[in-house]
C-alpha cells in the first residue's frame, strides 16, 4: 500500500472544477488499495464542499495548513489550535493594512469572514459571506487558523514574513493572495506525519504533491517529493520530481518510475 498526499487549489484543481483525467486516476489509485490524502490550506468545512463538487474521494483530510487531520467520514484525528490572544492580536494587525480585503478565522471545520476593506478587490473569498461580527468570533475563542485575504501578491507575502518574524509562537505561510496563519510547530508535512503515525505506513510508500510556498514542506518531506510543472522555481528547487498533472504522478508510480 502507498499513500499520495496532495495540495488542492493549484495542485489538483486548476480552474472551476477538476479535470476528469485527474479524477479517474484518483480513482484507480484508490481501487488499486492505495491511501489518497487531500493535504489542503482550506478548512474541513471549504475542502468537503469542493470535494463533493468534484465527486473527489479521499481516504484523509489534511487541513489549515496541517493543523487539523480528519477521516473520511469527517472524524476528527488529531488537532492544533492558536493561542486565543494571539490570535485576537492577528485580527487587529488585520485593521492596519491598507491592502486586506477581509480575514478568515476557521475553528478547525467551520470559517467565518471578517470585512476589513470591502471596497478592495476580493481574489480568494468571491463566495463566502460573513456569518458573524468580529466582536461575536473574538468571543469564540478556538482558532485553527485565520488567513489574511489581499488584493494584490506582494501585501500577502509582505504579511506572511512579517508575522513570521515577529511571533515565535506562529507562522505564516504566502500563497498567492492570502497569508495563512497558524501555530508555529503546524505545517503540512507535520500534519501528515501525525497521520502516517497513527495509521502506520512508512515514508518510503509516501508520495506528496503541491504548487506554492505553503506546500514546501510538504514538498520536501520524505523522499518522494513532486510539484506541479506551474509552480515557480523557487518552488520546484524543492521537488524531486515535477509533472504536469497528478495523473501523470500517479502513472509514473504505477509503471515503477519513481
Amino acid at each position: 500500500m502507498k499513500l499520495i498526499a496532495s495540495d488542492y487549489d493549484g495542485t489538483l484543481r486548476f480552474a472551476e472544477k477538476m479535470e476528469q483525467r485527474d479524477l479517474e486516476a484518483i480513482e484507480r489509485w484508490r481501487k488499486n488499495g492505495n491511501l489518497f490524502v487531500i493535504d489542503t490550506g482550506r478548512s474541513m468545512e471549504s475542502i468537503q464542499m469542493e470535494a463533493d463538487k468534484n465527486g473527489l474521494k479521499a481516504d484523509y483530510f489534511i487541513t489549515n495548513n496541517g493543523g487539523m487531520v480528519y477521516d473520511a467520514d469527517q472524524n476528527v484525528m488529531a488537532s492544533s489550535y492558536m493561542d486565543p490572544d494571539l490570535a485576537r492580536e492577528i485580527m487587529d494587525y488585520a485593521h492596519t493594512q491598507e491592502h486586506m480585503v477581509c480575514f478568515v478565522a476557521n475553528d478547525g471545520y467551520y470559517r467565518h469572514r471578517i470585512m476589513i476593506h470591502p471596497d478592495l478587490e476580493e481574489k480568494r473569498y468571491l463566495t463566502l459571506e460573513p456569518d458573524l461580527t468580529e466582536e461575536e468570533l473574538r468571543q469564540t475563542g478556538k482558532y485553527a487558523q485565520i488567513v489574511l485575504s489581499f488584493d494584490d501578491t506582494e501585501s500577502a507575502s509582505a504579511a506572511a514574513e512579517y508575522i513570521t518574524d515577529i511571533y515565535p509562537e506562529l507562522i505564516c505561510y504566502a500563497n498567492r493572495y492570502v497569508a495563512d496563519v497558524v501555530r508555529r510547530d503546524v505545517s503540512k508535512a507535520n500534519g501528515l506525519k501525525m497521520l502516517m503515525e497513527k495509521i502506520g505506513i512508512g515514508v518510503n510508500d509516501v508520495y506528496t504533491f503541491g504548487d506554492a510556498d505553503n506546500d514546501i514542506p510538504l514538498i520536501r518531506f520524505g523522499v518522494h517529493g513532486a510539484c506541479v510543472s506551474s509552480a515557480l522555481p523557487h518552488v520546484k528547487e524543492n521537488a524531486r520530481i515535477v509533472c504536469e498533472h497528478i495523473a501523470e504522478l500517479i502513472e509514473l508510480i504505477e509503471h515503477s518510475e519513481i
